[in-house]
């Protein structure tokens, strides 16, 4: 657990600088060099030091506000577009402009380059250099200037390409697919008697202190028939609440739609209150609110997406007035973000509370987003669309085998339906995977790309055989190499292909949206559940008893468990010669899975 310290930042943040051009500062020099200009992310300088005045301007922190360069410098202006890959980096795409022309007072032109150079895994170069004139048919020399941004880049390396319609707006796509204006934020109240998340969730009244505060974090909007930003509630039909807190333009131009869990349906037959979590669990930032303070854990609330909470309690001051503890806690790896709270940290001006927890919860989930558990599928998702763009234009061909002289080569024209090839281009994308037992899963942004096509997330997978070099990862007492893999049928889907290949709960969440079976009509696998609990994928598991949580139930757990050991039990009396069915190894030893479903339920 990491607790936001309460000391002043502006010491830090005061280094950061804005990244406009200043041509007017730069060396008047020839010589074609670059010019690196300071391209970080702008920070507005706050206006007043005191926490008494509610016009503090607080900074926007761990958001690149520079994403918008391709549509301000670029976007419907001819420039070209160069791409192709580039070992070490993978996939490359470069845009190049010639941004200006400057005239010395010798009369002498100098020409200003502005790129932007976009690779898999790093964030995107931006810079300005001084390159060389245009020729004279009207063409600057690209490959010049593609070796002054990395020498990797000239020789061929790249192909370059017209930039059309299409190709900017995929351009655009890509560069600003993290740029957010629009905000989910949970909101959870906890009674002061009340110490498990079951209790926190299953609220249906709260304390006017609470109340209180709702009015001032928002407005209450009816979300039947609400056009604004609905946070993933449901504004058609109903079916996530009647009401919930809505603002905009506390703080520059964001906006937030809250999850307020007494706003959202009560489940009277629901211990877990699933409706509620689904929604305040797959947030990034939580409100906590507590009639009396006292500690809070992140590990009091099971989600894999939650990572700061800001908990909030109402204190009396001396005279007897209205105000606020604001604390900041978050998970281990969190970078440190601002604005900091005063010290001690109490707000006696709800307008100020108000800026400052919308801030504060702005900047936290930009730097939540930076922690490997929420960065790395952005990562794979951004290399998975930057390898499709080189695929479109510059196609990796693979020569077809060649054939014997001695064998004749036999034309034979077979009719693929779209239907089919889809679910090929997926069975191979895990084939590939498990055969190379990587440990890795498929790239989840081609996954998805496949899956709103039409592929069939249920198509069965083969198993590796055991004398291949297919390893489980992550798993310290699989058992792996006393299941006979030659014997089993076909995986059921792609979601159990993942549960083999790794622990990775938000590919799965994924593919359970697209209607992954978790429980296949199979004879030789049970639900998906106890399949991640053979093969220990504790976060799977716990994915799995979020989303669904039938798979866990007790009494399907002990059916399914004592009906194989029955099962297993019949088949030895009726004909002990009888070969046993590779199913029953595989559940062999399953009793174990109530033992994880009871760490599970309780946080272990």
């Amino acid at each position: 657990m990491t607790s936001y310290p309460s000391s002043n930042h502006s010491s830090v943040l005061s280094s950061r600088t804005s990244g406009e051009s200043v041509f007017s500062n730069l060396s008047s020099s020839t010589t074609y060099t670059q010019i690196t200009l300071p391209i970080a992310a702008q920070f507005s300088s706050p206006t007043k030091s005191t926490f008494n005045d509610i016009n503090v301007d607080y900074r926007i922190e761990h958001m690149d506000l520079q994403t918008n360069w391709y549509r301000k410098y670029f976007y419907g202006k001819d420039h070209p577009t160069f791409i192709g890959r580039i070992e070490p980096y993978g996939p490359v795409v470069i845009s190049l402009i010639l941004d200006t022309i400057t005239i010395k007072t010798n009369r002498e032109s100098i020409y200003w380059y502005r790129y932007i150079v976009r690779r898999k895994d790093i964030q995107d170069e931006r810079s300005v250099l001084v390159g060389p004139p245009v020729l004279p048919l009207g063409e600057p020399l690209w490959d010049d200037l593609l070796k002054m941004i990395n020498k990797n880049f000239a020789n061929g390396q790249l192909t370059k390409f017209i930039t059309t319609p299409e190709l900017s707006k995929e351009l655009l796509n890509l560069d600003e697919s993290r740029i957010q204006k629009s905000y989910k934020v949970g909101v959870l109240y906890c009674a002061p008697s009340q110490n498990m998340e079951e209790e926190w969730f299953s609220n249906t009244y709260a304390s006017p202190e609470y109340d209180k505060f709702l009015n001032i974090l928002g407005n209450e909007v009816q979300l039947k028939g609400w056009e604004g930003f609905g946070g993933g509630l449901d504004t058609k039909t109903g079916e996530t609440g009647d009401y919930s807190i809505h603002d905009i333009g506390t703080w520059k131009d964001f906006e937030i739609m809250y999850h307020v869990s007494t706003m959202l349906p009560y489940e009277k037959k629901e211990k877990h209150q699933i409706t509620r979590k689904r929604h305040i669990g797959n947030d990034i930032v939580c409100i906590i609110f507590q009639d009396v303070r006292r500690p809070f854990s992140p590990s009091s609330i099971r989600s894999q997406f939650l990572h700061v909470f800001l908990v909030v309690s109402p204190v009396l001051t001396e005279d007897g007035s209205q105000a606020y503890s604001v604390e900041i806690v978050c998970k281990e790896g969190v970078p440190q973000f601002g604005p900091a709270p005063p010290n001690p940290p109490i707000f006696y001006d709800m307008t100020f509370l108000k800026r400052f927890i919308v801030a504060t919860v702005i900047n936290g989930q930009n730097a939540a987003l930076k922690t490997p558990k929420l960065c790395d599928p952005f990562l794979r998702a951004r290399y998975g669309r930057m390898d499709d763009l080189a695929n479109q234009f510059v196609p990796i061909i693979i020569p077809p085998p060649s054939l014997s002289p001695s064998i004749p080569q036999i034309s034979k024209k077979v009719k693929i339906t779209p239907q089919e090839e889809l679910n090929t281009t997926l069975r191979s994308l895990f084939i590939n995977e498990l055969k190379h037992g990587s440990g890795r899963t498929p790239d989840i942004l081609r996954v998805k790309t496949l899956l709103d096509r039409g592929a069939d997330p249920n198509i069965r997978i083969p198993q590796p055989s055991l004398n291949s070099n297919f390893s489980i990862s992550n798993a310290k007492d699989t058992n792996m190499d006393k299941i006979n893999t030659t014997n089993l049928n076909k995986l059921p889907n792609i979601l159990f292909a993942v549960i083999l290949l790794s622990d990775d709960p938000i590919f799965v969440k994924l593919l359970v949206n697209y209607g992954c079976e978790t429980m296949p009509r199979d004879q030789y696998f049970p639900n998906a559940f106890v399949f991640a609990a053979k093969y220990k994928r504790v976060e799977i598991m716990r994915c799995l008893l979020e989303n669904v949580p039938s798979l866990g139930d007790p009494e399907s757990v002990d059916a399914a468990i004592d009906n194989n050991n029955n099962s297993n039990n019949n088949n030895s009396n009726k004909n002990n010669s009888h070969r046993e069915k590779p199913y029953y190894k595989l559940w062999r030893g399953l009793s174990g899975v109530r033992k994880w479903k009871d760490h599970i339920t309780r946080g272990y």
